[in-house]
């Protein structure tokens, strides 16, 4: 019995200790995770108060010249990635009419490095912005008044010092370089400028996958020709971005996607025209050479049915008084109609690169029966108003068949074959494919147009009295090596 007590007695205490070190374990469990909980509650308020509103809003305008407000700022630690929101954010020009200029955001988001955000750095993978509204300036000399407001304050003060080489976008990055020049890094050619330089940056570009802009709308007013650029509804994806700092030449590239209304008002109240764009492009970053940001994009975007523009656009109506040329051959002109619609390929093929527009396809409008086409290598500069527009004026093949019937019926009096000869020859100078046609040149500023006609149309009736005189002559040797012979 006492043996029997002894074995139960040993394998109660064994049980206890057992019990007892499942109980020590389960404590420090619930103290490890309690713990764990502890610091991630107090990561999030250590973080939060590292990038709260008026951190960010400091931060910004110790690096641009600009006005800053933040509304708010949400960080979703437990997201994946990490989410950082920024809400109701607002630049306001110091030096230009914040009614006229500035930007204003409803949604920032950025998906961040979780881990990086307690070094101050945020490392953003994607960019969204939602809800933006960018009021811009394009200045007489060029200038923007989105590169006064983006510049950095040192910057500024240096305007009056000129730079040289092509225009540079500025970027503002959250993180201040305060280790100046990027050691180790390629940043031969880097800009010192406060723009945003792919030298200076290598992290931010390693880690940028991608840039989407939703519901947003832009104005641009251009100061020198006085137009007003409204793009609504803009919605654009900057994806497949690929870029390796140590060899811009070789990966520099991202895929582009847009969708915008734009309306093309002038600031006397004119309604110029409406696009409807829709289109995929490619894009080039940056300079690399210098690894300035410098964008360079090639893509055809489609123009929607309901687009058109008002003939009163300087450079349509004074191509169209061109056509009065065509009076020598008896073709007359009739009233320019208020609306373009766009013919063709209702699309467009464009290169734009520092400011210059350039068609790659034939781009056409039609007034009433006559479409007037900007050939390829036609091409804008929107910086200057500069211009040089190769453009054929081509009737309609009904038109061109009405017209052809008008010159015969004016060379009807001549001699048949003469007659014949005379309309073959004149329809060789100004038919082509069956179409009446012209070609003109518009040159110099968009506003104030040069517009001239490239190729002469020959004058009927002093073409009609060359054809008779040729046949007289002719006539006359006839009758002379008759009279030899």
């Amino acid at each position: 019995m006492d043996f029997m007590s002894d074995r139960s007695s040993i394998k109660t205490k064994s049980s206890g200790q057992v019990a007892k070190r499942k109980s020590i374990w389960f404590k420090l469990g619930c103290v490890f995770f309690a713990t764990i909980v502890i610091l991630l509650i107090t990561a999030v308020i250590i973080i939060k108060s590292l990038v709260s509103e008026d951190y960010l809003a400091d931060k910004l305008e110790g690096s641009i010249n600009s006005h800053v407000e933040i509304g708010a700022v949400e960080l979703a630690l437990f997201s994946v990635p990490t989410r950082f929101t920024l809400s109701d954010v607002t630049l306001s020009p110091r030096d230009i009419d914040p009614s006229s200029a500035g930007i204003k955001v409803e949604q920032l988001d950025l998906n961040v490095n979780f881990w990086k955000l307690f070094n101050k750095h945020i490392d953003v993978s994607k960019i969204t912005i939602k809800g933006a509204e960018i009021s811009m300036i394009s200045f007489e000399d060029g200038s923007t008044s989105l590169e006064k407001m983006l510049r950095s304050p040192e910057e500024e003060d240096n305007t009056s010092e000129s730079i040289s080489g092509p225009k540079r976008d500025n970027y503002v990055s959250l993180e201040s370089n305060e280790g100046g020049s990027n050691e180790g890094g390629s940043n031969e050619g880097g800009s010192n400028e406060g723009g945003f330089n792919a030298f200076d940056q290598e992290d931010f570009i390693a880690s940028l996958g991608g840039l989407v802009i939703e519901d947003s709308h832009v104005d641009i007013t251009l100061e020198k020709t006085g137009l007003r650029i409204r793009c609504s509804d803009v919605q654009l994806v900057l994806s497949s971005i690929s870029v390796d700092t140590k060899n811009l030449k070789a990966t520099n590239t991202a895929k582009l996607t847009m969708a915008s209304k734009i309306e093309i008002h002038s600031t006397e109240g004119w309604h110029y025209g409406d696009l409807n764009l829709t289109g995929d492009a490619s894009a080039m970053i940056f300079n690399p050479e210098t690894g300035n940001m410098e964008p360079e994009v090639r893509g055809r975007i489609d123009l929607g049915d309901a687009s058109w523009l008002n003939t009163k656009v300087p450079v349509i109506s004074d191509a169209w008084e061109s056509l009065e040329i065509l009076e020598k051959v008896g073709v007359s002109i009739t009233r320019l109609p208020e609306r373009a619609t766009f013919g063709r390929s209702q699309a467009v093929a464009v290169h734009y690169h520092l400011g210059k527009i350039t068609v790659h396809e034939p781009l056409s409008i039609w007034l009433g029966d006559w479409e007037i086409a900007a050939l390829d290598g036609s091409w804008l500069q929107t910086e200057t108003d500069q211009h040089e527009i190769n453009a054929e004026m081509l009737a309609s093949v009904k038109s061109s068949e009405r017209f052809l019937k008008a010159m015969s019926a004016v060379v009807g009096l001549l001699p048949s074959k003469m007659a014949d000869k005379l309309i073959n020859d004149v329809k060789g100078k100004i038919y082509k494919n069956n179409r009446l046609f012209i070609k003109v040149r518009s040159s110099e500023d968009l506003s104030d147009p040069k517009v001239r006609v490239v190729e002469g149309v020959p004058d009927l009736l002093d073409e009609a009295k060359k054809s008779g005189e040729d046949a007289l002559k002719q006539k006359a040797g006839d009758l002379l090596r008759g009279l030899f012979r």
